[in-house]
């Protein structure tokens, strides 16, 4: 064979081999490349202050409106401070938590926004059966158990007893845990607890303390919980923020709803650690609210700022005590995005 006809024998193959690779990949189905899911890490608190949450959870709503774009981390975490040093250290995206807790992080200058409210009031002071409760002087020289410092209820004890003219330098304030302090509460080692609901009723029926102020008559009306993002997960996937305060909102709206009492009881009954006879008296005392906006809720947050200031604990990165502003910590864009939303995410669900 000729050397011309080597080469015009190459090129034929060449020809039926690429005609080939060309028919296989048009009948070859086209397939999208797989994405990875973004993962969305979120944290909550043992109380039916969170309840919103666990009704989300439960109902399979995060699935419906996600699907496989996101995958759900969920962690619980006792208190609002322990929830801010996992923030910090850069472990969540997304944390239901005290109002208070953001706002030394925030000073420092942390990125992260109040995106929505959870609930206002849901505290009380429960005191042992012996304690002769006559009023905030009754507490000077007794041991409370609160929150850590920095949350809502150590908050609340010192802006109460400053109202009421009581030094709270009078009174032995500890920081615990909800478990915590129920077992001190048993173990009698504290004279009174400062807990949100349901920790108010377990104590009550389950270990014979009684409730002697609540903590709307501390502070009426003030804020209790909200929702927390990061501005990085706002800013790299704010049409998933968007949604979740959606869901928030929907969630919200199911919990108050009267029909729905008995199904989100069962619901707590899986997510806390109480019985029966303490989720009957849900709600309690806690109020579920979810907009940012409002303005008696705001005015509220404003005096936190205050009284975290008068504190002592939102100091900036240099130290300098700074007075925050609710600008400063909320953004309420975001929720008027998601209220735009509410209604075709509600007919996604079939509500």
């Amino acid at each position: 064979m000729g050397r011309l006809s080597k080469w015009l024998l190459a090129i034929l193959v060449i020809a039926v081999v690429a005609s080939i690779g060309a028919i296989a990949l048009v009948l070859t189905p086209y397939s999208k490349p797989a994405t990875t899911p973004v993962e969305v890490r979120i944290s909550y608190q043992p109380s039916w202050h969170h309840a919103t949450f666990f009704v989300m959870v439960e109902k399979g709503w995060l699935e419906k409106i996600f699907g496989d774009q996101v995958k759900i981390t969920i962690r619980e975490i006792s208190t609002g401070p322990e929830q801010m040093t996992a923030l910090v250290a850069g472990e969540l995206d997304v944390v239901y938590v005290g109002a208070t807790p953001p706002l030394p992080v925030i000073a420092k200058g942390f990125g992260a926004r109040i995106v929505a409210v959870a609930n206002t009031e849901g505290s009380a002071l429960v005191s042992r059966a012996d304690l002769n409760y006559q009023g905030p002087s009754s507490l000077v020289g007794r041991t409370v158990s609160t929150y850590p410092p920095g949350s809502i209820q150590h908050t609340l004890m010192n802006y109460w007893l400053k109202k009421n003219n009581i030094d709270p330098g009078t009174v032995k304030i500890i920081g615990q845990s909800p478990a915590d302090q129920l077992s001190s509460f048993v173990a009698g080692a504290v004279d009174a607890i400062l807990t949100p609901d349901p920790h108010t009723y377990t104590a009550v029926l389950k270990y014979g303390g009684k409730i002697v102020v609540t903590s709307d008559e501390m502070w009426p009306k003030h804020p209790c919980c909200i929702v927390l993002m990061t501005k990085e997960f706002i800013d790299k996937h704010r049409d998933l923020a968007a949604k979740f305060v959606a869901l928030h909102i929907i969630a919200s709206e199911y919990i108050m709803n009267p029909k729905n009492r008995e199904d989100v009881k069962g619901i707590l009954l899986k997510w806390l650690p109480i019985e029966k006879e303490v989720a009957d008296y849900f709600p309690g005392s806690t109020r579920f609210h979810t907009d940012p906006r409002d303005q008696e809720w705001r005015s509220g947050l404003d005096l936190m700022c205050q009284v975290l200031y008068e504190l002592g604990r939102t100091a900036n990165a240099e130290g300098k005590l700074v007075r925050l502003r609710v600008e400063d910590v909320v953004d309420t864009a975001l929720y008027e995005e998601a209220l735009k939303i509410v209604p075709q995410i509600k007919a996604k669900l079939g509500l």
